[in-house]
């Protein structure tokens, strides 16, 4: 099913990293679906499963499963465009999250991007689609290793991240040069695709800030908003990926609460729950499935620390949920995962 598209420039770069590779580029472009004169357009589009499907298949052919770290790490703020131009225009990083936050869909109508602080840290979340799954690992490491190049080139701090989440395995594809890149504790199989910095650096000045172009690129960005296929970004959808997220920050919100946040009604979302042979309770219950594993996953983590984060009353509740799911005990489960 299409997703929407993402910015032929982002497909561009991926497609830099192939010739440096030494790969035939028109050979992937055919694999892909992809047209060549979509990619030459300055302001082109290109749908985003055949995007997945090409730097898939680059990963392949070069048997490198971290070629998304090398297309983010040497990427610039013009390969997604309006966007990354105009958080570069921004004052301090807090001004740039938000309008990134604003406007993301015009770089990338897949993914959702978005922030919290918790516990004096600051998450920055992305590499997910817009109905809170992760998005695959190659695409999710571009994402990360493209927004750890941005902050540390507008913020000119030296070693702005405390760590960074990932929701897949770690793999070979992790060379010393990319671990190098974030600089930071890498951490797997997490509940998010994100980065953890302190809180502070919300107000980090940024050395690029050009509040000038900011309203004139605000502008523009709102134009191309205007022009976008909506997709698929239904109240249903909206629901689960607000569940997946305030779960992951062990939050259990009312649906009247969440359906305020969303801008839209209880009656609604029931609806289209309805519509799906879903109720409120059968969302929860598949966000705290997907949850559950990277959770256990560390072993520092205990059984009703994560029943807790996951909204249950009690260890028992969850350890119910678990015999249900995977058909063994969280003890259990956690043990056969990290052998």
């Amino acid at each position: 099913m299409t997703r929407g598209t993402i910015l032929a420039s982002w497909t561009r770069r991926a497609f830099a990293c192939a010739r440096e590779a030494e790969l035939d580029v028109g050979e992937i472009l055919r694999h892909a679906g992809i047209e060549r004169a979509a990619l030459e357009d300055p302001t082109g589009r290109v749908d985003f499963d055949r995007h997945l499907q090409a730097v898939t298949h680059m990963a392949q052919r070069l048997d490198d499963p971290g070629i998304g770290l090398a297309m983010g790490a040497g990427s610039s703020a013009g390969d997604f465009g309006v966007v990354s131009l105009l958080g570069e225009a921004c004052a301090t990083l807090r001004d740039a999250l938000e309008v990134v936050r604003r406007f993301n869909v015009v770089a990338n109508e897949a993914s959702r991007m978005d922030f919290w602080i918790d516990r004096g840290r600051l998450f920055i979340l992305d590499g997910h689609l817009r109905d809170g799954r992760p998005s695959p690992p190659v695409l999710a490491e571009a994402t990360l290793a493209f927004w750890a190049t941005m902050i540390r080139r507008t913020c000119a701090i030296e070693r702005p991240f405390a760590e960074v989440w990932f929701t897949h395995e770690r793999h070979r594809g992790w060379t010393p040069e990319r671990l190098a890149h974030f600089d930071a504790r890498l951490r797997f199989r997490r509940p998010f695709n994100v980065l953890v910095l302190p809180a502070e650096l919300l107000e980090a000045p940024f050395v690029s800030s050009r509040p000038e172009l900011r309203v004139h690129l605000a502008t523009l960005a709102r134009h191309l908003e205007g022009t976008l296929d909506p997709g698929d970004d239904d109240p249903r959808s909206q629901l689960t990926a607000r569940v997946r997220r305030d779960l992951g920050r062990g939050e259990l919100l009312p649906l009247e609460h969440v359906a305020r946040t969303l801008g839209t009604s209880v009656r609604t979302l029931q609806r289209n729950l309805h519509d799906a042979g879903l109720t409120y309770r059968d969302v929860v219950d598949a966000a705290r499935r997907e949850l559950a594993p990277a959770l256990l996953a560390d072993p520092d983590a205990k059984v009703e620390s994560v029943a807790k984060q996951l909204g249950y009353a009690d260890a028992r509740s969850f350890r119910r949920a678990c015999l249900r799911w995977f058909g063994r005990t969280p003890g259990r489960h956690r043990d056969l995962a990290n052998r």
